[in-house]
């Protein structure tokens, strides 16, 4: 079986059985940097509105929901100055790096919709230029973004962290100070690493929102190395054009602190508090599925 097929049978119970009248159906999707997520994520869309022509599904991301180009410039300045030369806020990808109030708001219009018609559509989701500025990224015009003009019956929303959840004070300095002193976490300093832990509180929220969570583990997270290094020799071969492989690892260095602190944790547990509403998706270095659990 793969992590797609998994997947439907998953869902179709729930939706099967799902009373759409009131509130829509919300999917979370989680997974390393370059293991399948987003091709799982675009297939489960297409799937999921072939096997159920009559529902109104919707896709979307927290890439997003990034920062403009200005606003990310504004908090580059902010990191380099105020935070002390934060480099995991200087450059999109982090938590810290989204409008997460337009998050909610559009999952709260998506979700109102649905309750009280078309009062609250249509609806715009914001699309994301990763090229523009030289690769540095911006916003595409609004003319160019998602509208839903019609009441969703499910959303599915993925992302590389979600689910990731900020630990307590005590829990991040232990993480910190008992890891090893030549490894990624300590590369940073600590209070850089407490602003990101902070931030992250606002991205609960979100996960809060969700009916069901769709999430793939790796047992070795360093495999995002290899993964990313595979997907830019993919973008090399297509277009001439990507990073080196030194280059690539640099990249993933960046958001290695992320996975070291709360990957696991959320592995272990999922993002929906209700009994057998996370499905864990376990894979080997090929991306191939190992197992499947309910959590």
């Amino acid at each position: 079986m793969t992590s797609l097929s998994i997947s439907i049978d998953f869902l179709k119970s729930t939706i099967d059985d799902y009373d759409f009248k009131e509130r829509p159906l919300i999917v979370g999707l989680s997974g390393p940097q370059g293991s399948g997520k987003s091709y799982l994520a675009e297939h489960l869309l297409s799937n999921l509105k072939t096997l159920y022509p009559h529902l109104n599904i919707v896709q979307f991301s927290m890439d997003d929901l990034y920062l403009t180009h200005e606003e990310q410039s504004q908090l580059n300045e902010v990191a380099k100055t105020k935070l002390l030369n934060n480099g995991l806020l200087q450059g999109r990808g982090l938590p810290g790096t989204h409008d997460i109030a337009l998050g909610l708001q559009i999952f709260q219009q998506l979700i109102e919709s649905k309750s009280n018609g078309s009062r609250h559509l249509p609806v715009k989701i914001p699309l994301y230029d990763k090229s523009a500025f030289h690769g540095e990224g911006d916003r595409y015009d609004i003319s160019k973004w998602q509208v839903i003009e019609k009441p969703i019956d499910i959303i599915l929303f993925e992302g590389w962290f979600n689910g990731f959840e900020p630990l307590d004070s005590d829990q991040l300095k232990l993480s910190y100070f008992t890891s090893d002193p030549s490894e990624i976490l300590q590369r940073h300093k600590l209070f850089h690493l407490e602003e990101i832990n902070q931030t992250l509180k606002d991205y609960s929220k979100v996960w809060r929102l969700f009916d069901k969570f769709i999430f793939i583990n790796t047992s070795n997270i360093d495999n995002v190395y290899t993964w990313r290094i595979q997907q830019e020799h993919a973008l090399i071969k297509a277009t001439g054009k990507g990073m080196s492989d030194d280059k690539v690892v640099k990249f993933v260095d960046r958001y290695m602190p992320m996975y070291k602190l709360y990957y696991d944790r959320m592995c272990d547990a999922g993002a929906v508090k209700a009994p057998n509403s996370n499905l864990k998706l376990s894979i080997d270095i090929s991306r191939n599925v190992l197992s499947h659990q309910l959590l």
